[in-house]
């Protein structure tokens, strides 16, 4: 590499303070890769070369980049972001520089200093006379209107309500882009909630935000959030017909921008959202049920090395291969490599089909963060270079930093920089060009405002559209233009949506479509709440499964709406409305029965399973013969046992006067007693919680962890427990730490008490974390982790972690999937677990509610409307009646508790840990 001219402008900046001295926190000094040694470790495809366009010191840290019209880049160097224990030190600052390749080498020759007094910065953005930055819970913009690279003056916010969570580090507002359209355009992590608005917005009027794509048109002052949902967005960039796709770390990984459409995530925010699109990939880039690692580390197989995603470019330059055109690249961080989609159209949208990965490094070190076509058509790779997985918990390498150049044969130097950028298709309503059309909608309706997260905002003034969109849903042949149109639904008047919601319904063709269903039902479920007759209307000539079932969905609680929705129902809907019905009152023990309900009764339990749905709602409308019918099926030792257990849960659901001799009678029977538990947990009489207590060895192992979530549900049930425990009669190691919070949650001195003689006590404090950690950590030598026994782990993961995360594709989904997390670090894996609390996520915080029938229930609310939510605990999923909940607290901890290691002895933590740390799937023990 050739020497750098350091062109430092630290005095010419008029308002930067002096650069705090940069240090490393990862413990033991490691050392990078050497830069050099990192290029030669790149492997490219015959006819690549890369070069080391920067390295540290001249770039450090680098968490975005930017280019000018002069072919300039603009890096952002974050030194702010901290270790876990840490989150931030603010104490330090970080920059935007610029680098310069004037000769086009491939190495830059220069470097300056923009600014170098500002923090969190995850983003920079070059136009409209200035430089743009994403500095949670701000957007900055920096005025250079004479463009000599040094700032005009103090930063100016034009942007803020980027939550930084208190509970979290992480999925932080990032990656500032100009658009052609004009608009500057930004990505957000769910865990970091915002409600975004110019400096002075009042609350009301800010836009609501959780994860997803946002913009703002700096002309307009408008700011609206697009998509709503995602993990961690980090990348996205546009196709050459103006699409533009978006990459995700965790979860799916690979999005189209709809505007207006609910993405995958644990949000709840609109009680009208019943399901949400998924990722547009047809495959992940892990085997989430097998070994996810067998692609890591730079090993090239169909996989793609992880679940974790960042940087995005879409490749439309010249200077590669023309096999590369059109194609999809973003960076996988545990792979070492580019990953490459090839964007097929699918219906009414895309799909993303995987090609082989490209760019696989062999160095440790590198921490690929972004990519981007650069102003000669090369490809440019920023490297973060450290060691931390997903985020870096032990430590930050603050002082390395690479970029690389990735090109193909003889490079040229550009006559004009970015030469090889084509314009978007023209927007034109009259276009044979579907993607001319779509983009002719899109501008029409750019400035209508467009639905927030939880509907359309309050006092939105929805100007005309200029266009008769009703008129071209019945006419365009094309599905995309009418995806375009069903995200116009939501910029309209909710009493204008009606007419349009018709018109596209009125497309038979489109009933399975894999995205048009979906957004058609997001714009016009409004209707719901504020006409319910005329989605009563729409529903009437609706062919689309999925859309009529959300609308009977929303429907079934208002009984007039209902009623005129069954009186109106043709037969070949009757299937569908009884499926939304079921979903809408599951949860509700009683209902006014509708008027209709017995003549469409009649008509629509034909099928089989129509039939069933048939007998439980007209349990629910209070049909007692319809209950006798279920209570001799639940009784009838010659039924198929399925039957029979579906038929016990419809009675503890409804909860009739005799359930609980039922439920005793059914508590011998294998197959049902574990149902019949359920049931006797809603009575409270200490009696059953002797009897559970003492039938304990009776059942399974896999039962017996739903027996003791039941008997913590109540003061009397878990002094049974404790008692028949203290006689060595039920495990210690069966009472998780979880299940011991539980028991604590109940405020009763004389149970804790109990609890502490005969379980243990949990120790909460910040000083025992720690002392429990170093513990732990000493005890784990290499030497130790070595005779673990792996296969004895995985049985105690199944057994005590399980119920909660799941790992592989299998276990329970109220924590984390720890199927791609950093567990192979030691001191992250044991900060986790012994300090489960000291960073979660709002959407794994633990619930207590307390049942009007005395019970205490905990776990994780995963859904919320007016009349029920759903309640996920650590062995099933409850819909329960807000009407019987007394009690609702969240507690700020973690579901995860602190002392989960502490009843276990040492080998079965040294098993479950190196079981942990493993990198794929091990066996479990074999039968002795």
């Amino acid at each position: 590499m050739k020497p750098v001219l350091l062109a430092l402008l630290f005095s010419s900046l008029a308002f930067a303070a002096d650069f705090p001295a940069v240090y490393n926190s990862d413990p033991g000094n490691p050392q990078p890769t050497p830069p050099q040694e990192a290029l030669k470790g790149l492997k490219l495809p015959k006819g690549f070369k890369a070069t080391l366009f920067a390295a540290e010191p001249d770039v450090q840290n680098p968490v975005g980049m930017s280019w000018d019209t002069r072919g300039r880049m603009w890096v952002a160097e974050n030194y702010t972001y901290a270790e876990r224990a840490k989150r931030f030190d603010l104490n330090l600052k970080d920059r935007v520089i610029i680098l310069e390749d004037k000769d086009w080498d491939g190495v830059a020759e220069t470097r300056k200093v923009f600014t170098e007094d500002v923090q969190m910065l995850t983003s920079v953005e070059v136009g409209r006379d200035g430089v743009w930055l994403m500095c949670p819970p701000q957007v900055l913009f920096i005025a250079d209107r004479n463009h000599d690279d040094v700032p005009d003056g103090e930063p100016e916010v034009v942007i803020d309500g980027f939550t930084v969570a208190k509970d979290n580090y992480h999925n932080f507002a990032n990656g500032l882009r100009f658009a052609p359209d004009g608009w500057l355009y930004g990505r957000c992590g769910h865990s970091c909630p915002g409600k975004l608005g110019v400096p002075g917005t009042p609350e009301e009027k800010r836009v609501p935000m959780k994860g997803g794509i946002w913009r703002y048109h700096p002309e307009r002052k408008i700011v609206e959030v697009l998509t709503h949902g995602t993990t961690n967005p980090w990348g996205h960039d546009w196709d050459a017909n103006g699409e533009m796709f978006f990459i995700n770390t965790v979860t799916g990984h690979l999005w189209h921008l709809i505007h207006g459409a609910h993405l995958m995530d644990s949000s709840n925010a609109n009680p009208y959202v019943y399901e949400k699109l998924d990722t547009i990939a047809d495959h992940y880039h892990y085997d989430r049920s097998g070994s996810w690692t067998a692609s890591r580390d730079g090993q090239a197989n169909s996989l793609g090395g992880g679940h974790a995603h960042i940087g995005m470019m879409i490749y439309q330059a010249e200077q590669w291969p023309a096999e590369y055109r059109n194609k999809l690249f973003t960076l996988n961080m545990h792979g070492r490599r580019a990953n490459v989609e090839r964007l097929e159209r699918n219906g009414s949208g895309y799909v993303g089909k995987h090609e082989p990965d490209v760019f696989l490094s062999d160095d440790p070190w590198f921490r690929g963060i972004e990519i981007s076509t650069g102003p000669d058509g090369s490809g440019f790779i920023l490297d973060w270079s450290d060691t931390g997985e997903c985020h870096d918990s032990t430590g930050v390498h603050r002082t390395s930093g690479r970029i690389f150049r990735v090109s193909y044969g003889e490079v040229k130097k550009p006559e004009v920089p970015f030469a090889w950028r084509k314009a978007w298709p023209k927007g034109d309503l009259s276009s044979a060009d579907e993607h001319a059309r779509a983009l002719a909608i899109r501008e029409l309706t750019q400035f209508s405002p467009i639905d927030a997260i939880p509907g359309p905002m309050e006092g939105a003034v929805y100007p005309e559209l200029g266009f008769d969109a009703v008129k071209v849903a019945k006419e365009d042949k094309s599905a995309f233009v009418r995806l375009m149109l069903a995200s116009t639904l939501q910029r309209l008047p909710v009493g204008k949506r009606a007419e349009l919601g018709a018109a596209l319904l009125a497309h038979g063709e489109d009933a399975n479509d894999p995205f048009l269903p979906y957004l058609v039902w997001y714009g016009i479920s409004p209707l719901a709440k504020e006409d319910p007759q005329a989605l009563v209307k729409l529903a009437k000539d609706c062919t689309w499964p999925k859309t009529l079932k959300w609308m009977t969905r929303s429907l079934a609680t208002q009984p007039e709406a209902l009623n005129a929705l069954l009186a109106g129902a043709k037969a070949e809907q009757a299937g569908t409305i009884l499926e939304g019905m079921a979903e809408a009152f599951k949860g509700i023990r009683k209902a006014a029965k509708p008027e209709a309900w017995d003549g469409f009764a009649i008509t629509a339990g034909k099928a089989e399973a129509d039939k069933k749905i048939v007998q439980e709602l007209s349990i629910l409308f209070g049909d007692g013969r319809a209950l006798d019918d279920v209570k001799k099926l639940a009784l009838d030792e010659k039924a198929d046992l399925s039957a029979r257990e579906s038929a016990l849960k419809t009675l503890i659901e409804n909860r009739p006067d005799d359930l609980r001799a039922i439920c005793t009678q059914l508590l011998e029977v294998r197959g049902l007693n574990i149902v019949a538990v359920r049931g006797l947990a809603l009575f409270d009489d200490p009696e059953i919680g002797q009897k559970l207590a003492g039938s304990y060895r009776k059942f399974g192992p896999a039962e017996r962890p739903t027996v003791i979530d039941t008997m913590v549900s109540r003061p009397s049930f878990a002094k049974a427990l404790l008692k028949d425990m203290a006689a060595g009669k039920i495990p210690r190691a069966d009472l998780s730490a979880f299940h011991a919070r539980q028991i604590n949650a109940f405020k009763d001195e004389a149970l804790s008490k109990q609890l502490v003689e005969v379980w243990g006590e949990l120790r909460e404090s910040a000083a025992d974390k720690k002392e429990l950690i170093e513990k732990v950590k000493k005890q784990l030598t290499p030497a130790t982790l070595a005779k673990a026994n792996l296969s004895q782990g995985r049985m105690l993961f199944t057994a005590i972690c399980g119920s909660c995360h799941m790992m592989y594709g299998q276990g329970g989904k109220i924590g984390p999937d720890l199927t791609g997390s950093g567990r192979a670090n030691l001191d992250y894996l044991l900060e986790n677990i012994a300090d489960p609390s000291g960073v979660v996520s709002a959407d794994f915080r633990m619930s207590l509610l307390t049942h009007k029938d005395g019970r205490v229930l905990s776990g994780v609310i995963t859904e919320s409307n007016a009349r029920t939510l759903t309640l996920r605990t650590m062995t099933e999923t409850l819909t329960l009646d807000r009407a019987d909940i007394v009690k609702q607290e969240t507690s700020p901890l973690s579901m995860m508790p602190e002392g989960l290691l502490l009843a276990f002895q040492p080998d079965q933590v040294r098993d479950l840990i190196a079981y942990l740390m493993h990198p794929v799937q091990v066996p479990l023990p074999k039968a002795p």
